[in-house]
Parts: C-alpha cells; structure tokens; sequence
C-alpha cells in the first residue's frame, strides 16, 4: 500500500503555481483547437457591399468588414449595405434552403431580402439600450421570396447608429441553412452562453467575497468583492439585452465599470503583492476617481476623442502596474503571488491573440475571443488564492478556539457546580412551598370538616346524629377529592377543569333540585392555571355554587365559557330570586364570600364580575390572553 502512495505524496508537495501553469497551458492549447478557423462546406463569404448613408450623398462601394463613419466617428443616422447573392451559389435547388450569417452588425439593424424584412434586432424598440453588435446573427432566406432570376435577388441590410457605439458590418456569409445555423450555435454559445455563464460567476463571487469582507474586514475580500461587481454591470452589458432607459447612460455605466474593474484588479494585486509603490497606488486610485466625469464629458460632448484619449491612459496605468509587479518579482514571491502572475501572464497571453488576430489579421477565428475564458480563469485564481488565506486564517482561529475552549470548559464545570447547588435549593425552596400550599388547603377544606364533624359529635353526647355525621363526613371527603383534583396535570385546559369540578357539584344541586345547564365550549388554554390556579379557581366557583344552594332559591344554574378577542370568559348564572335593590352596594363591598372570591381571581389573573341576570344573579371571570396583558 505504501509503495502506491508514495506517487500521490510526491504530487502533493508540488506547488500551486506549478499546478496554476500545466492548468493554464492545458487551457490554452485547447482553446487554440477548438478556435481554429471552421470550414463550411457549401458557404460563401460576401467581402463587398454597396453603402448608401444618410447625411452622405450617393453609393459607395465598400469592403467588409466595413466601419460606418470610420473618419467622423460618430455614427448617427442610418444607413443601409446592400448585397448580391454570390453567383456560386446559383445553381442551388430551391428546396435547399439557404441562410445568411452575420457575425458583427450593429448597433440596431433589420435585414430585407428583396423588400421583405426578414430578420430584426432592436429595429423598433424604443428609447433604451440595446446593441446587437455583441453577437453573431442567423438570418433564414425564404425560398419564396427568390427572385427568378439569381442575379436580380438583392439583401439589405439597414443600420440606425447610436453615437460613442461603433457601428458597421463583417463580412457575411450565405449558403446552405444547416451549415450556417450549426456555425452561429457555436458562434453564440461562445458569444452568448459563455458571457452569460461568466456574468453569473462574478455575480455570485463578487457577492459572496463582499459577505466574507463585511463579516471579516479583509481588505482583499472588499477589492475581489467591488472587482467582480462592477466586472458584472460590464459583462451583462455587454450581452444580447434591452435595457428600457436613455442609452447614453447605460452606456456611460458601460465604459465606468471597465475603468473600475482595471482599478479593483490592480489595487487587489497591489494588495496580495503587499506592494510599497505609493505612487503607483495614487495613479490608480486618481484613474477611479476622474474616471466618472471624464467620462460623463465623453457622454455630454459626444466626442469620440474623448474616449481614445482615455482608453489611453488605461493602458498606461496598467502598464505601470505590470511594471511594478515585475519590480517586486526581484525580491521574491509566496507561492499564492506565483500562482497569480502565471496565471495574469496566461490571461494577458489571451489579449494578445484577440488583438493579433482581430486587429492585425493573422490566422484565427476572427469571431472568437479568447479573453472571455481567459478572465474566467483569472477571476478563479483570484477566488483560489482568498480561498487558501481565508484557510490559513482559519487554521489561526481553530487553535485560538481550541485554546479558549478549553478555558471555557473549565469555567463551565465551575458554573456547573454552583448551578447544582442552586437548583438543590431551588428545587428544595419549591417543594417547601408546595407542601405549605397543600397543608394551607387542607387545613382550610379537609381539616375544618373535620373539625366541625368532631365538635358536632362531642356536642352531641349519646345522641349522635349519623345522618349529620355522614354528611360532614362526606363532605371532608369531597374537599380531599378536589384537593386531589386540582394536582393533576391540566395545562390550562378550562374545559377539562370544568369538567373535573362538575363531577363534584352536580349531585348536590340535583339533591337541591337545581337543573345544571352546561354550555362550556372549547377555548384556548389560560396560562396560570397549574395546580394552585386549579385550586383557587375551584374555591371560586364553590363559593359560587354554596351561595346559588343556600340564597338564590334558583331551580336552574348556567355554566357557561366564550372567547372573543384575546379574552378568556367563564360565567355561573342562576334564575333565582337576585339580590334585589341592594345587589350594588353589595357587590361593591361585598362580604367575606365575594371579597375571597376577588382575591383568588386575583391570584389567577381573572377579573371577577357580579351582575343581575334578571332574574337571578350572573357570576363572571375573565381571562385576558393576548399579549403584554400581564403587564397592564
């Protein structure tokens, strides 16, 4: 088994930079592969069209690619490149469709093909930004619209401008649908779906570097975080979209994001490089901040100047940025500083294949760009390397954790410690208090029958009355069983305390031949109402009952509960005989029987009602559950 390790061992020592490079080449000869120049059999290119412009007099003859107003640069108006369907292609059968790639035209552009509109991008929206110039279009040429003779069939192709947003027209090429339309799926997903698919990484790192930044104050993770936002509003921009709006400042958005992103980039590597040129870090952070109103005079002016001028002073920030990283190379770098400059030297390599091929002609796909997988790559490595920091910090705080664990740990067995004395005596305080409860009520219920039943036999002598003694006896009995009752575990249901109480009552008012009416409906739970709420609550309501028996001359009683906003009600209402004209003041003061029941109310958190029922009387509790009423 050891043997077969050693091989993954030796791999592991090898450094991140060196991984960075064989990565970053592999990349590269991949890229330079599948970018070879296609070839589409059956295809033909159109290098030359007619040119009639708006505020130009005439036709022109021009070759493609063809800038518009390449001299005046401010390509406003219209304008309109007409084309012949190449004579190769004349023999083409009818039912062989034909079909017609643009790979750059711009910025808004329809296509007719002998007077019928064919294709449109933009043509009629309104105010807003739009630039079709981003991607390659795929324009069907139906063969209905075919002119009978070959040489009459004509394609337009017209052109409305926006200034500072060069506008004009590639090479284009006919022939055979299928041919054409596999060529533009490639060309869009590199154009389109790639873009897209970079757009959504920096916006989900560039966002997740700016949690990490707030969270962490890491300076690093604030520039990356800023960098990839703005990076973002460029490359979305910089896709097939419409944004409704003024297109000057969309397109102002556009131009800053880039300056921005060039500044984040530096002052990020400045801060990985850990470098010491002041001097350099004040040019780039007077780029950003001139950046916003150099370029709103670009936009105010329309002067295309303007922007060459400061495209300009980028390229000479950036290379003295690139000078300075060459300066602190003498001096040594960590492995996280290598891996970034092979991987900025790839990226930069990727540049100058875009400008060599595009620009100066060599062999290459034109319509392909390699900076769009190369700036994926960088925005990885970038990522990558706050990744192995962020690793390296978190190995710091995994030992300074482990450390104050520790110390808690041992604070913890103290606090432990005198946490089990104090529930000791916690525990020992509740049962005490308890057990006075129990005894308090026993003494009040189940020792006063008692005692009375004891009186009344030595008050009797030999005459001893067992009907009576049984009666009181009974009674003792009764309040054992309600002591007993109110132990058990409710939680606050009033229904179910109800219930337990009626079983106690009941047979004495039938023996007093009074009717219990029972309309107690479901309600929520009334917090309070544990073994001592019980308690009171069945205090309460027998001194109700006692008094309904003993002065109410009642033949029925109504138990009755209800819930209506937040409160909790429960009432005892009788037919009997009322207290008559002096039921106020009696209710007011009241005597010890009222006066106990307020108190145990009280004590529940009820508050206790005497009313006429007319006729009768109409005892009533209410329970306030909504929040904070405890408080009021």
């Amino acid at each position: 088994m050891r043997p077969l390790l050693r091989p993954l061992q030796a791999l592991a020592r090898v450094p991140a930079y060196v991984w960075a490079a064989v990565l970053v080449a592999g990349m590269l000869a991949v890229l330079a592969l599948v970018t070879r120049v296609g070839h589409m059999p059956g295809a033909q290119v159109i290098q030359h069209a007619e040119l009639r412009a708006t505020d130009a007099p005439g036709v022109q003859t021009v070759a493609l690619p063809h800038v518009w107003h390449n001299e005046r640069r401010d390509w406003s108006g219209h304008a309109t490149y007409r084309l012949g369907l190449p004579l190769a292609l004349a023999g083409t059968p009818l039912d062989n469709r034909l079909g017609l790639l643009l790979p750059r035209v711009g910025v808004r552009y329809r296509v007719l093909f002998n007077g019928q509109e064919v294709a449109a991008e933009c043509w009629r929206r309104g105010p807003g930004y739009c630039d079709a110039g981003t991607h390659a279009h795929f324009v069907a040429l139906p063969a209905a619209l075919m002119a009978p003779v070959w040489a009459d069939n004509r394609i337009d192709i017209e052109l409305q401008g926006q200034p500072l947003r060069i506008s004009g027209l590639s090479p284009v090429w006919v022939g055979p649908h299928d041919t054409l339309n596999q060529r533009y799926r490639w060309l869009s997903w590199w154009q389109v779906d790639l873009t897209w698919m970079v757009t959504a990484s920096a916006f989900m790192m560039g966002l997740l570097s700016l949690l990490i930044w707030v969270r962490t104050t890491e300076r690093l993770f604030g520039l990356l975080g800023g960098g990839l936002l703005v990076l973002t509003v460029r490359l979305w921009l910089s896709t097939p979209v419409f944004v409704p709006g003024h297109f000057a400042l969309w397109d102002y958005l556009h131009k800053l994001s880039f300056t921005w992103y060039c500044g984040f980039v530096y002052l990020f590597m400045s801060e990985l490089f850990d470098f010491r040129q002041g001097i350099v870090r004040r040019l780039v952070v007077a780029m950003m901040a001139l950046g916003p109103f150099w370029l709103a005079a670009l936009e105010w002016t329309v002067n295309y100047q303007l922007y060459r001028l400061w495209t300009g002073v980028i390229v000479l920030v950036c290379v003295a940025a690139l000078l300075a990283v060459i300066h602190r190379a003498r001096w040594g770098m960590n492995v996280n500083q290598r891996m970034m400059v092979v991987v900025g030297l790839a990226v930069m390599v990727t540049g100058l294949r875009d400008f060599l091929v595009v620009q100066m002609g060599l062999p290459g796909d034109v319509d392909i760009r390699w900076m769009t997988p190369g700036s994926l790559v960088l925005m990885f490595a970038m990522g990558w390397v706050l990744v192995r920091r962020t690793a390296v910090a978190l190995e710091q705080v995994a030992r300074h954790n482990t450390e104050l664990a520790q110390k808690v740990r041992e604070r913890e067995e103290e606090l432990h410690a005198v946490f089990d004395r104090l529930q000791a005596v916690e525990s020992q305080r509740v049962l005490e208090a308890e057990r006075r409860r129990l005894t308090r009520d026993m003494h009040d219920g189940l020792g006063s029958q008692l005692v009375q039943t004891l009186n009344m036999v030595r008050s009797s002598g030999q005459r001893i009355e067992s009907a009576a003694v049984a009666s009181m006896l009974h009674h003792a009995l009764e309040e054992l069983r309600l002591t007993l009752d109110s132990l058990e575990p409710m939680d606050g249901d009033l229904p179910t305390i109800l219930g337990t109480l009626r079983q106690r009552v009941e047979p004495a008012l039938q023996a007093a031949g009074i009717e219990l009416a029972w309309q107690v409906e479901e309600v929520h739970a009334v917090p309070g109402l544990e073994a001592r709420g019980v308690m009171h609550l069945f205090r309460c309501l027998q001194e109700v009952f006692a008094n309904v028996v003993k002065h109410a001359q009642a033949t029925r009683v109504t138990v009755r509960t209800w819930e209506e906003g937040g409160r909790i009600g429960l009432s005892v209402a009788d037919n009997g005989v009322g207290l008559g004209a002096a039921s106020h003041e009696l209710f007011q003061g009241g005597g010890r029987g009222i006066g106990n029941i307020r108190l145990r109310a009280a004590e529940i958190g009820a508050t206790v009602h005497f009313s006429s029922a007319q006729p009768g009387t109409c005892v009533s509790f209410v329970f306030d559950t909504r929040p904070g009423a405890a408080a009021r």
